[in-house]
Parts: C-alpha cells; structure tokens; sequence
C-alpha cells in the first residue's frame, strides 16, 4: 500500500506547482492579447503595465495614496463588523431581535451599490461617503454569517452557561465570539474582499483627496490605460495582503478555541 505521507507530499506538490503555472499562463494570455489588440490604451500589455506600476510605486505621494485607503477599508470593515456581532448575536439568539431587522436588512442587501453611494455623497463628503458605502454594503454578508454561526453553538453548552448563571457580557466575551471563530471565516473573508472592491468604487465617485479610486479617476481622464492596469495590480496585492492577515488571525483563533475545549 502507498505511504499516506509520501501521497499527502505528492498532492501538496502537484498543488504549489499549479499555483506557479495558474499565473504564469495567465500573464501568457494577456501578452498574446495585448500583442493582438495591438492597441496601449485598449490593452496594454504585461511590460508596460510594470513599467507604469514601477512609476507608480517610486512616486511620492504612493505611500499617502494607498495609506487612506488601507485605513478607509480598515475603518469600515471594523464599523460593520462590530454592528454585525452585536446585532447578529443578538437575532441569533432571540428570533425577536431577528424579526425586527429582517426588513432593514433586506433592504440594505437589495438596493444598488450605485444607489448606496449616490445618497452618501448626498449626506456626506468625499471622505465620509466611501466609508458609509463600505460597511452598508459589507455588513448584510457579515450578519449573516454570525447569526449562521451562533445557531452552529451546541445548545447544551449555553444551556450549561445558563445554569452555571454566568453573565450574558461574559457570555458574549468568552464563549460566543470564541466559538463563533470557525464558523466566520468565510463569510468574513468575503466581506472583507468585498469592502475592498467597494470602496474602490466609492472613491473613484467621491474623489477624496487622497485614495486609490482618485488615482483610478486621474488615470482614466488622462487615457492611461497602463495606469489603470498598474493600480488594479496594486488592489490586488493589498486584498492579497489584507486577507492573509485576516487568515492567519482567524487560524489563531481557532486554534485557542480548540485548545480550550480540550482542556
């Protein structure tokens, strides 16, 4: 019979080796067809957008730029996560509270991006607007994968801290939140990706002073197809980025809860 180890190596090999050749055939694709378009502000091709990325990154004012929108995503990936714990725990544990959201909610999941950032720059400024359209956008995804993950809870167990007369605030604190680590994290890797994207798109209609979307606006009105290119490269490293971190995080999370139910 075949070592189980030797196999599990094989198979984690095969799958790094397809992660080196994805990305490689993709930037392949893009040669030929930029070759083909023959055309810089239609389709610039992979040299040319690492040229202007390269523009990009030296430039002064790069490390400002991406800075505010790092701290705009930050910001309001934390403001609707705080309002989905609270209110998602909440409707997870007394059908009542779920009831009473039920119709905000909807709504908020149902009207246009577009529409949601049209009445923010009516209500506020170009700096708040962004941050407004994110966490209304982001916060019906993380809602839901709380209330999912607190009905996941064995109902023993807060039968136990019931009976035990442990407090609700405690409650929340050590057992909800910690047990509810597993289950979150796709829903808030997606929320978190998604906040991204959006406030991207928020940007680019408010043109604060500072942010990536402004780029993105500049870089349209000047025709610099390469531009748009090199700053979309740069959204994707920094979503990279920011969901590595939110993985390892969670993984250590996961692990404590796990360690303190063993123990």
């Amino acid at each position: 019979m075949p070592d189980g180890g030797a196999a599990s190596r094989e198979a984690v090999r095969r799958r790094r080796i397809r992660r080196v050749v994805s990305p490689l055939l993709g930037l392949s694709a893009w040669h030929i067809a930029s070759v083909v378009v023959g055309r810089s502000i239609i389709l610039p091709s992979p040299r040319e957008t690492l040229v202007e990325l390269s523009y990009i990154v030296l430039s002064p004012t790069f490390g400002s730029v991406v800075g505010a929108t790092v701290v705009r995503v930050l910001a309001s990936f934390a403001i609707s996560l705080l309002a989905s714990l609270a209110i998602g725990i909440a409707a997870g544990l007394w059908p009542a509270v779920e009831d009473t959201f039920h119709a905000p909610i909807t709504i908020t999941r149902s009207v246009p991006t577009m529409g949601i950032i049209l009445l923010s720059l009516i209500w506020l400024d170009s700096e708040g607007a962004p941050l407004l359209v994110a966490a209304l956008v982001s916060f019906p995804i993380m809602y839901a994968s709380v209330v999912t993950a607190i009905r996941a809870i064995d109902p023993l167990l807060s039968e136990m801290n019931t009976v035990f007369g442990i407090g609700l605030f405690r409650r929340v604190r050590e057992f909800y939140v910690p047990s509810m680590v597993p289950h979150l994290r796709a829903g808030v890797a997606a929320a978190l990706g998604l906040t991204v994207k959006v406030m991207i798109a928020a940007e680019v209609l408010s043109q604060p002073n500072e942010g990536i979307g402004t780029m993105f606006q500049i870089e349209r009105a000047r025709l610099n197809t390469p531009g748009v290119f090199a700053w979309c490269l740069v959204v994707i490293v920094i979503a990279g980025t920011l969901d590595l971190v939110l993985t390892r995080l969670s993984g250590r999370g996961s692990a404590r809860y796990i360690s303190a139910r063993a123990a």
